[in-house]
Parts: C-alpha cells; structure tokens; sequence
C-alpha cells in the first residue's frame, strides 16, 4: 500500500493546467463503472456531445447480466472496454473505486481522468489506512486487528458489548455486520466461515467498538488535489433506507468535520485525488471519529448529487486538469430513498413509474429493452437498485416529493424507504442539541 511507501511519495507528473475554452457539446466522455452508476452517464450526456459507458462484463463464464447494464439508452453508447475508443475521448469518469492504475496510465498518456486515482485505497485497504489516520490525529473508534476466522472467535468470546466486524477490499464477501455476544452470532459466523472455506483462516478483521451516542455525519463534497469547494453538502444516513443534507458554506460546517478533512488534504494533494469525497463519520456530541472514508461517488450521496449539483460537468472536466470549479446547486436541501426489491436480487424485474419522475428516480444495474426499463439480477445481498432523490428550499418539501415518487413505482416486491424520514428527523433533533444547524 502506497501509505506505506514514504508516506505517500507518489510520483508527481502531469500535462498541466490546459485550461478549458471550447464547447462540452464538441467534446467526448468516456464513464468507467463497476455497474453502480449508468445515471452518471444520462447525467453528463447533457452536457457533453458524445458520452460513451462501459462496466466489467469479462469472466470465465460471462453474463448478461453485466453486458446488459447500461444497454439500451438513448443518451450514451455503452462500449465493451475503453481500447475501442481512447484516442477520440476527452474525460474519463471514474465514479468507482478499483481502478487507480488505469487512472494513472491514462493520466501519463495525456488523458484527462476524473478519479480518485490510487486515493482509493484510503477506503479499501482498512488496517494500513485506520493505522495512517492514527499517525495524523485523526479520531477513530477504538478497534482492533484479528488474523483470521478461529482468532476472531476467540476475541468476539471475550465481548459481551457491540462491535462492529469489518474487512478490507472484498466487500462481496461480507458488509460490515454487528456482533452483540458471540452466541447469538455465531450462526451467521459458521455460515459466514463456510462460505470462505480455507480463506477464512487468512482473512484480516477489523473490529470496531461501537459508538451507541453518536450519529452519522458526513460533508460530501470532492476534492481536487487536496482542495475542497467553499460550499458543501452537510449530511446524515439513516443506513441502506434515507439520507438527507443542506448545502452550506465550508467555513459554517462542524469544526470537527471539518478538522478530518484538512487534516487529510495533504494526502489527498499527493494522491492527485480528483474525485467525489465523503469522509463518513460518528458525532457524538464532544467528539467526532472519522469511521469509513469514502472516496468515491457515496450511495447514498452521489445519486442525489447528479441532479443537487447542476454544474457537475464543469466540475469534473476541469477538477481533471486540476482546477477546483465551485458547486452550483439547485436547491439548499435535498433527500435521497433507497428503493428496494428481494426479488430483483436473483431475477430480472420490471419496473414501470410515470415518465415525469424519470430524472429523480436514479437506477442501479438498469437496461432497457425497448420501451421498458429492466432491472438485472446482481445476486448479491443488496435489495436497493434504485433512489429517489428529490431537491428543493426545505425539507418537508423534499419528504412530501418523495413519498409521492414512491408511490408510484410498481414492481415485484418493490418497496420504497420512506419510512425512513422519521428517524432521520429525530438526527436533526439530536444534532440540533449539538449546535449543529442543517
């Protein structure tokens, strides 16, 4: 991990700042997914003459269901790989993580490339990062570092609180779960033992105290090179259901928000990170630890950013030659709902909702096999394939949008989080007793 090479003596190269004067409308980008975010591409296609997509389809066996992500629209061409096309696009789009070094070959041939480049691994390789945070002061959770499944047994015995299990990089294998006493965890341990087989014995587990007096928390923002836009989105989750935020100046954020976020700008600077950013946090009143960098396009935030930040395009097109754009928004506050199905999970669905919503519902995985829009099977344990992300001067505005968006989306199982809005209400509640203004 290049954290631990010289702290970050990353190569410094680069074409320079070229300044940009012509039209978006000549020009062409190419968006390089991992299947997340094809809105991306509807988004930028406003914007841009030409805009191409491509995701990972290659494997032993390929699927359709990864060739078809992103077929079908009118706004962008959906290509197999970027080899086809390098020459004739301007900006490449990474709104992922994964792909640092491609981001870097591209950058030295002279590409223009809007990515975290290999800032990823801020997010992806947990032990050595948390242990680099420490080096910077930054806050974090108390935890601890167990070498495989028998040890990590034998630590959860010894637990009887909350904690929070964690791993690096492979997130397919598992998402970050609680364990509250190893006993009434342990089937979901065996299960999760078997389904690794003998790599259980190698994985590497971060476990986490929780924080019970604390709230989500999070500016999300980008970063170019260790600079920050001088206005932001201020936000708290209510996890996987609803998000919501108010676009704020920097210098009114939570001080200790943003102490995490200077205190990283150096490192980011280094990485020549240009890239979504939203350095995922507990608050608790007194202190505030940093808990999950996450330093690609937030879901949520990032669905909702594509129609909150209505010069997005400027932005990523000039952040890629190195020149912070500041963010124009279309509303002070703004509401993301995860919509959900279990049956797309294993099964392509349909999903049918009136034209006029199209540009605030945001899929995952989609396609569209003529005038229907498909939804296809990822086979994952992830229900969500879609958000609803409304804008507007106040929140109950935002809420009452919403709930009438998701009434109207029809499909097998389909459900959206609305519900959520309660509990993200209470947040505010909470954070209003801690000086903290949304």
């Amino acid at each position: 991990m290049r954290l631990l090479d010289a702290h970050l003596g990353v190569h410094l190269r680069r074409v320079g700042n070229r300044g940009i004067v012509d039209d978006p409308k000549s020009k062409s980008v190419c968006i390089v997914d991992n299947g997340l975010f094809a809105e991306l591409a509807r988004t930028l296609s406003r914007s841009f003459g030409k805009v191409y997509y491509t995701s990972p389809w290659v494997a032993d066996f390929p699927s359709s269901a990864k060739t078809e992500i992103g077929e079908g629209f009118p706004e962008y061409e959906r290509v197999k790989d970027i080899w086809s096309i390098i020459d004739e696009v301007d900006l490449f789009v990474f709104p992922d993580l994964h792909n640092g070094p491609l981001q870097e070959y591209l950058a030295d041939k002279g590409k223009r490339v809007w990515g975290a480049r290999n800032g990823d691994e801020l997010e992806t390789a947990r032990t050595e990062a948390k242990a680099y945070f420490k080096t910077l002061g930054i806050p974090q959770a108390p935890y601890e570092v167990v070498q495989g499944m028998t040890a990590l047994r034998k630590y959860l015995k010894g637990r009887e609180d909350k904690v929070w299990v964690k791993i690096s990089l492979t997130r397919n294998d598992t998402e970050t779960f609680p364990v509250e006493g190893y006993e009434g965890s342990k089937n979901r341990l065996d299960k999760f033992a078997a389904e690794l087989g003998p790599a259980a014995e190698q994985m590497e587990f971060i476990v986490e105290d929780d924080l019970p007096e604390t709230l989500d928390i999070a500016i999300d923002t980008y970063s170019v090179d260790g600079k920050f836009p001088a206005m932001a989105l201020l936000g708290t989750e209510k996890k996987d259901e609803g998000y919501i935020c108010v676009a704020k100046p920097w210098a009114k954020m939570p001080e200790d928000l943003v102490s995490i976020y200077e205190a990283l700008a150096p490192t980011l600077e280094k990485y020549e990170y240009r890239q979504m950013l939203s350095l995922e946090s507990r608050m608790g009143g007194d202190t505030t630890y940093l808990c999950d960098p996450c330093c690609r396009g937030g879901s949520p935030p990032f669905e909702l950013q594509l129609n909150m930040i209505s010069n997005l395009a400027e932005i990523m097109r000039q952040g890629a030659d190195g020149k912070l754009v500041e963010p124009k928004f279309s509303g002070k506050y703004g509401a993301q709902f995860i919509v959900e199905s279990k049956w797309s999970i294993n099964n392509p669905l349909l999903v049918e909702f009136p034209d006029k919503y199209r540009e605030q519902i945001k899929f995952r995985y989609a396609t569209m096999f003529g005038d229907e829009l498909w939804i296809m099977p990822q086979k994952s344990d992830t229900p969500g394939f879609a958000s609803v992300v409304t804008t507007g001067e106040s929140l109950d505005a935002c809420f009452a949008e919403a709930q009438e968006i998701a009434e109207q989306i029809k499909g097998i199982g389909v459900e959206c989080c609305i519900g959520s809005v309660d509990g993200l209400k209470k947040n505010l509640e909470q954070f209003s007793e801690w000086g903290v203004k949304f």
